[in-house]
């Protein structure tokens, strides 16, 4: 009884695409090795029709081409995985703005955050959770335009007791002369001190404690240009 080579590459057709190089030369080995087995059996009075043969041998090469592919595109997505990694380590020792709503106190260092208001409002409200989610302090800031702003906390809870440090959340009310909500976006502030991978994603870890990812990043400031711009203020 022949064996269809057609058959045989559709029950190896999986495997092939998972195989590495080594395993992909001993297929074609394989396939050959059937074909000429194929050819060496037929029967002489009933031989392999051509134009099957060719289609059999264009069959292969077509999945030989896909695996070719297949190893193509891990290696280019490792490639880019690599170059993002790369590039993300340019953010090291710089100040960065991220889209989020995580910031943190250690004394008297806090997290700038910078909200920015979708329309005017009438009534701004900056409450600052903690990690219970209990809202540590409410700040009234009043009225404002639409726009953005930097809002910095005190530090202080609403009783005017100093807040313990650690990690917290911002989150920020508005509402316009109707009294309707308006929407209010924001971002935090922190200076990147390392960069890592993990499942695919770039994250920035800022001196703070603070992760973010990468993508969330909205601005980009180099310390090193502020300070040079003090120290030559300082000359004069």
């Amino acid at each position: 009884m022949s064996v269809s080579i057609t058959d045989y590459l559709n029950s190896t057709y999986d495997s092939t695409l998972a195989d590495t190089t080594a395993s992909s030369e001993l297929d074609q080995d394989a396939f050959l090795e059937l074909l000429l087995t194929q050819l060496q059996w037929q029967d002489p009075m009933d031989p392999m029709d051509d134009t099957e043969m060719v289609a059999q041998l264009a069959e292969f090469s077509q999945l030989s081409s896909l695996e070719e592919l297949n190893e193509n595109m891990d290696t280019t997505v490792d490639m880019l995985a690599n170059q993002l990694y790369i590039s993300a380590t340019s953010y090291v020792g710089k100040e960065v703005e991220a889209y989020g709503s995580s910031m943190s106190k250690d004394g008297d260092s806090i997290s700038t955050v910078t909200y920015t208001l979708a329309g005017d409002a009438s009534e701004v409200t900056a409450h600052i959770i903690d990690e219970n989610n209990d809202i540590v302090a409410s700040v009234v800031l009043g009225s404002e335009e639409a726009g953005s702003y930097s809002f910095e906390w005190d530090g202080l809870d609403s009783d005017g007791n100093e807040a313990d440090d650690g990690s917290y959340a911002i989150a920020f009310t508005a509402y316009d002369s109707n009294d309707d909500s308006v929407s209010v976006s924001c971002s935090v502030s922190g200076l990147v001190s390392s960069v890592y991978v993990e499942n695919g994603t770039t994250y920035l870890e800022t001196t703070d404690g603070r992760i973010v990812a990468a993508s969330n990043v909205s601005k980009v400031v180099d310390t090193s240009l502020s300070a040079d711009s003090d120290s030559e203020n300082s000359d004069d």
